[in-house]
């Protein structure tokens, strides 16, 4: 079946409750210009369409007046009356945006060319998906009449938030280079700011309540596999389920990301319990939806309206399905030693094995396009949450770390033997799955092939090549300094180019060229030592594409990579 059928779906995001409804925003893939669209909807009796560009986003309702983001060139803010909306004002990338005094602050970056030559003088000087890093995201100001900087520098702010008088913004101003963020109080008039948290750790999201602000993060430093809660001004830590936020992987296309919404003096946030995620009233502790599924999104607003995914569809919004004709499959639930889950054809059809990356993300209760997709070609499809994962508590995620593909290895076969399948299985994931793809193959010749995807073959290397290498392969190896002898050796002994000599397993390595988390040269290296060693290799490289090339790469890309892995396990 065409790749293209299971990309023609659309997705729901950024709902925004009024009193008469919710706007929000709509977005599918147009394969006629290989580009991604979107426009602004209403749901109240019935389901609306409200803008007709293909390029508009981010709603937003002020003073009972719609306004949104058109793209284009520039981005425009847009207002939207009964007549003809009305540009407020343009700026090269508009991120958020919140009305504030007479006009708008909003996060922002300036688009700079990449022509001219670029001189790197700290550790992050490049970011995945942004590139060399010649502009940073920065908090604005626009007064009804021009635009001014408020905060930025070499650093970039992520998030802010304000209610008319106060204003409030994270930033990794303290230390860029590992992208520890704090939250600052914002003057705007003098543009000075001061820094409030203490400690060193994550803010994902910040609010302003009426006790004061709160953050979603944590203060442990270091520590990718840190549990995330929400932190008040006045020191308490409150978590949503085992995990505040969402940590669930998909291929849906569309970026959700971490958000805390207040209303009536209430936080609202997404929790996570293994694979499901909902809505959580923070400071009750109390669960506000109750999806056996994942909510991607959501708004606050004298009751709570909610995005959410799980098996059978890929977005829904209360009664509002866009995908009427889509049907996924159900998939069989097991708890053997770790959770799982088996989409199933027939015991002997053959099989395919996915490993999520992170490796402290977690597969979720919800649709995966790519799953769907093998399954009507033929494969029986398998997915679990072993060690590493998130979502089911702090010390299960931490159990990988100086361990790659060692106990969630013996938890993956275990599991995988225990199903009673009788067809080959082939092994298949992308980043830290990519990874374990990889290793996996110097310990097994279980598997009839593999495709790793945005892997890692040598942790020595990515520490230098990588955006974020030089100080995550370190914390995960259980090492301080990457390039002392001794730590040296214990990353060749992690790596799979070390052991690369046991490798028999055919392999296909697919790797987007401008992957700055995971770059090229991770696959270079592993596909030229397997064609040495005799081994069954393939390296696909998909030119414009990042470390995101399998979620939200160049669409037509993506229909490709799903034809030849399918291509590649049918002829193994």
């Amino acid at each position: 079946m065409d790749p293209k059928v299971f990309y023609s779906i659309k997705l729901i995001s950024n709902p925004v409750k009024s009193e008469d409804g919710t706007f929000f925003q709509l977005n599918w893939i147009d394969f006629t210009s290989n580009s991604y669209s979107s426009s602004i909807y209403f749901k109240g009796k019935d389901v609306k369409r409200v803008t007709w560009g293909g390029k508009e986003s981010q709603p937003l309702v002020k003073d009972g007046v719609l306004h949104y983001v058109k793209g284009g060139d520039k981005d425009t803010l847009m207002r939207s009356t009964l007549g003809e909306p009305e540009p407020v004002f343009s700026f090269d990338k508009i991120k958020k945006y919140l009305p504030y005094g007479k006009g708008f602050l909003f996060l922002g970056e300036e688009r700079k060319g990449n022509s001219t030559p670029f001189e790197a003088s700290s550790l992050k000087y490049k970011f995945d998906s942004r590139g060399l890093l010649r502009s940073r995201t920065s908090l604005y100001y626009f007064d009804g009449k021009e635009t001014r900087t408020i905060m930025g520098g070499n650093y970039d702010v992520n998030d802010f938030d304000t209610d008319g008088r106060r204003v409030v913004a994270s930033a990794t101003m303290s230390n860029d280079d590992v992208s520890f963020q704090d939250v600052f109080e914002v003057d705007v008039g003098s543009s000075s700011f001061t820094k409030l948290t203490k400690g060193e750790g994550a803010v994902t999201a910040v609010a302003l309540t009426k006790s004061g602000f709160a953050y979603l993060g944590h203060r442990k430093g270091l520590s990718p596999w840190a549990r995330k809660d929400v932190i008040f001004e006045d020191g308490r830590v409150l978590t949503c389920g085992k995990y505040c936020g969402n940590s669930v992987v998909n291929d849906l296309f569309v970026k959700y990301g971490d958000k805390l919404v207040v209303d009536g003096g209430k936080v609202y946030s997404l929790g996570q319990d293994g694979p499901t995620v909902n809505v959580y009233s923070v400071e009750d502790g109390e669960k506000v939806t109750d999806v056996k599924g994942v909510v991607l999104d959501f708004d606050v607003k004298d009751g709570v309206e909610y995005v959410y995914s799980d098996p059978r569809k890929p977005s829904l919004m209360g009664g509002y399905d866009p995908n009427e004709s889509v049907e996924g499959v159900i998939p069989d639930s097991f708890t053997k030693g770790i959770e799982g889950w088996v989409m199933k054809r027939d015991e002997k059809a053959p099989n395919v094995v996915f490993v999520h990356g992170g490796p402290h993300t977690a597969y979720g209760y919800m649709y995966y396009i790519e799953f769907n997709y093998l399954f009507q070609e033929g494969f029986n499809v398998i997915y679990t949450n072993p060690s590493g994962s998130q979502g089911y508590g702090e010390d299960f995620a931490r159990a990988v770390v100086g361990k790659w593909c060692d106990i969630d290895f013996s938890e993956l076969m275990s599991f995988v033997s225990s199903l009673g399948l009788k067809g080959k299985f082939h092994l298949t994931g992308g980043s830290y799955g990519g990874y374990f793809t990889n290793m996996a193959l110097t310990k097994t010749d279980f598997f009839s092939s593999g495709i790793a995807e945005r892997s890692i073959s040598n942790l020595v290397s990515m520490c230098g090549t990588s955006d974020i290498g030089f100080w995550f392969n370190a914390i995960e190896s259980g090492i301080s300094d990457p390039w002392e002898r001794e730590s040296i050796g214990k990353l060749l002994e992690m790596s799979p180019i070390y052991h690369v000599k046991k490798v028999k397993t055919p392999l296909m390595l697919i790797h987007g060229e401008e992957d700055m988390r995971c770059p090229i040269e991770q696959a270079e290296q592993f596909f030229i030592a397997l064609k040495m060693n005799g081994v069954d290799a393939r390296l696909v490289r998909y030119p414009g594409d990042s470390h995101e090339h399998a979620r939200r790469g160049k669409p037509l890309n993506m229909v490709d990579r799903l034809i030849r892995k399918s291509e590649w396990f049918k002829y193994h």
